[in-house]
């Protein structure tokens, strides 16, 4: 992965947040006027409460991109999924922290590596790709497996004891 090119986009997208925010209070101190000074008060605060919360979302997901090498895209959409699930961030990032380390220690022939046998992937292959995109290959090849105890002995095979938390998000 090039950081040149990941910082400068970070920095791209952490301008064009900031010139967003900036552009909200505007919008929201000009609709403050027409509707009072109560109004006022209520839209600036919600517009800087919602460009702050990017902000931090887009740090959040700057530190997981740093901790496990995916990109900032493959890592919010794994966020998506994490909150569709009724998870978060922190857990979707903790279960591919956990991935990322099964597959940088596998070792051919062991419980792992024929786990990802069965489901017909390459563990080589799968260290090529973003993690992400290698945990998102992992989880469809997982649902073709019926829900049984095979599929429950496979995923703690693959993702330890965040078992319990992998199990659903990957489903």
């Amino acid at each position: 992965m090039a950081t040149g090119s990941f910082e400068t986009d970070t920095a791209r997208a952490e301008r064009r947040l900031k010139k967003f925010e900036k552009e909200a209070v505007t919008s929201a101190r000009n609709i403050g006027s027409a509707l009072g000074a109560i109004g006022a008060g209520l839209s600036i605060g919600a517009f800087t409460q919602f460009a702050r919360e990017t902000l931090n979302g887009l740090d959040a997901l700057n530190d997981f991109a740093d901790a496990t090498g995916a990109s900032i895209e493959n890592l919010s959409a794994l966020e998506d999924i994490a909150l569709r699930t009724g998870s978060s961030l922190d857990t979707a990032g903790s279960i591919l922290v956990k991935f990322n380390s099964v597959l940088k220690d596998i070792k051919p022939g062991s419980g792992a590596d024929e786990v990802l046998r069965r489901l017909n992937l390459e563990a080589e292959e799968l260290k090529r790709l973003d993690p992400a995109e290698a945990l998102r290959v992992t989880a469809v090849a997982l649902s073709n497996f019926a829900d049984d105890g095979d599929k429950a002995r496979a995923i703690q095979e693959l993702f330890g004891k965040s078992v319990k938390d992998a199990a659903s998000f990957l489903k």
